[in-house]
């Protein structure tokens, strides 16, 4: 038991270490932010199901750029349209690096893919590889894909009856199969065993990295077998399984001369390049273009499908604005064509509905994190390399200093006074990041969204069952803030 005199010199030491710190960072011109606790710096100021919201707080009291420690590890948390497109795209290069996080590693297999990868010249010809296959892909009949598989969305969902269910696997079932069509050349049935194990494992391991680990604050704790961790292995090891198998079965069919899916032409774009320069050999091994495969389908897959149902959840809502909807596809498409992308530029409210879902759900709150490259300087502030640098784009979409009245759900931002679609300005409109470090799935998620939202909502008037509350707006947290599962009633519109 500490006595009256050992708990005096242990404040006194925890009072003098946070003055150090606060000097030396003052000292280097370092953004301000909260005193430090020794050892665990900030890190009990952030909880593992709100941090996004946590840190919106903070940037009340500290700014639009603030630091923290976690634990000895300095970390910059970034806002705002100015300070996040000098991040993003101005200094991009500066801040394109991904600080290595001990989940990520585990994650990603040692960073063996796009999106957590450090910056680096291999990293760059990876990208280069997987953005040329994504448009050998987008050629190969992408729009007929969708359109095939939500026929099947649409008849599960008519069968129904207008009778309450949850619509959410319904989705997920039909957006897994689009990704699985695209990166794999195959398809589930909603009982198939295989596809309740993907989600199983893809749920399972968004939910874990989400919420993080100790192990990432202190990193000279990975010798502990934490359970989460071995958890989280068991699960990477399950993904890459079934991955790996339907990789060699590419590997093996050898159409690389005509790709069919993804994983074909990520082979292909590999063997065009090493036969163009012998130099980047080695560069892309099988296990990065299996790591790929894997990052493109839980990316596809989670967000598109979380995004959706966020979209209906909204809409049960707002009658006001589904039935505004319902007027506008009526009076443009009507009940006897399927809508096209062509139909997009005469379709505003829908595209207004879509750009605001993206807003107020903000998907992926705190981006993913980056990692100064270089010494760098953020609005005025001294940034050294190595630094781990956080965008809150929950923040950035929800601060009522851009936003009019932030938490509600309103389309009408996103049109003009004639009624026309106003894209946002790209530096207050950022779901999909920017830059260097930009989601390299932003055209195939808007293809998804457009599509499939205009023949739901053709189809169908969406309400929430008679006699029951509204479904919660909370979200499940993890990478993506996924919203909980629902019961919904879908009333035919026309007959069929």
């Amino acid at each position: 038991m500490f006595e009256f005199e050992d708990l005096a010199w242990f404040t006194l030491a925890v009072i003098l270490v946070t003055l150090i710190v606060n000097h030396f960072a003052e000292a280097k011109n370092l953004p301000p932010g909260p005193l430090p606790l020794p050892i665990i710096g900030n890190a009990h100021k952030l909880a593992a199901d709100s941090r996004h919201v946590d840190l919106m707080e903070m940037e009340k009291q500290y700014g639009k750029v603030f630091r923290l420690y976690l634990g000895s590890q300095l970390v910059i948390v970034v806002s705002g349209g100015n300070a996040l497109k000098e991040v993003l795209v101005t200094k991009s290069a500066e801040f394109a690096g991904r600080p290595s996080l001990y989940t990520s590693e585990v994650y990603f297999n040692k960073g063996k893919a796009i999106a957590l990868a450090d910056y680096s010249p291999e990293w760059r010809f990876h990208r280069k590889i997987v953005v040329s296959a994504l448009n050998i892909t987008g050629k190969l009949k992408q729009g007929s894909i969708i359109n095939d598989e939500f026929d099947l969305l649409l008849k599960r969902v008519r069968s129904r009856n207008g009778q309450p269910h949850d619509i959410s696997r319904e989705i997920r079932l039909a957006v897994t199969n689009v990704i699985c069509a695209l990166v794999f050349g195959s398809r589930y049935e909603l009982d198939d065993p295989e596809f309740t194990k993907f989600l199983e494992i893809t749920n399972g391991i968004a939910k874990m990295v989400g919420a993080g680990s100790v192990v990432d604050v202190f990193p000279w704790l990975s010798f502990i077998p934490f359970k989460s961790i071995q958890n989280l292995k068991e699960k990477c090891k399950e993904r890459d399984e079934l991955v790996g198998r339907i990789y060699r079965e590419h590997v093996e069919a050898n159409r690389v001369a005509n790709p069919r899916d993804l994983t074909d032409a990520l082979l292909k774009a590999r063997k065009e390049a090493e036969e163009e320069d012998s130099s980047v050999k080695g560069f892309l091994t099988d296990r990065n273009l299996i790591m790929t495969m894997s990052e493109v389908f839980m990316a596809g897959m989670e967000t598109t499908a979380s995004t959706l149902c966020w979209a209906l959840l909204h809409l049960i809502y707002n009658p006001g604005v589904q039935q505004m909807l319902h007027q506008e596809l009526d009076l443009v498409i009507g009940p006897d064509r399927l809508p096209e992308l062509g139909d997009k530029k005469n379709l505003p409210y829908l595209e207004a509905t879509i750009t605001e879902t993206l807003r107020i759900s903000s998907l992926v709150p705190l981006s993913v994190p980056h990692k100064t490259t270089v010494d760098t300087t953020l609005q005025g502030y001294h940034i050294p390399k190595g630094t781990t640098v956080i965008p809150n784009l929950w923040s950035h979409h929800h601060d009522p200093a851009i936003w009019d009245d932030p938490n509600n759900f309103r389309p009408e931002r996103f049109l003009d006074e004639d009624g026309n679609f106003a894209p946002p300005r790209a530096e207050r409109f950022l779901p999909f990041a920017a830059g260097r470090r930009a989601c390299i799935g932003e055209n195939l998620a808007r293809t998804e969204l457009f599509l499939v939202l205009a023949r739901l909502l053709q189809n169908f008037k969406f309400e929430n069952p008679p006699g029951c509350d509204l479904p919660t707006l909370e979200p499940i947290t993890g990478i993506v803030l996924m919203p909980q599962a629902f019961n919904v009633c879908a009333l035919k519109r026309h007959s069929v």
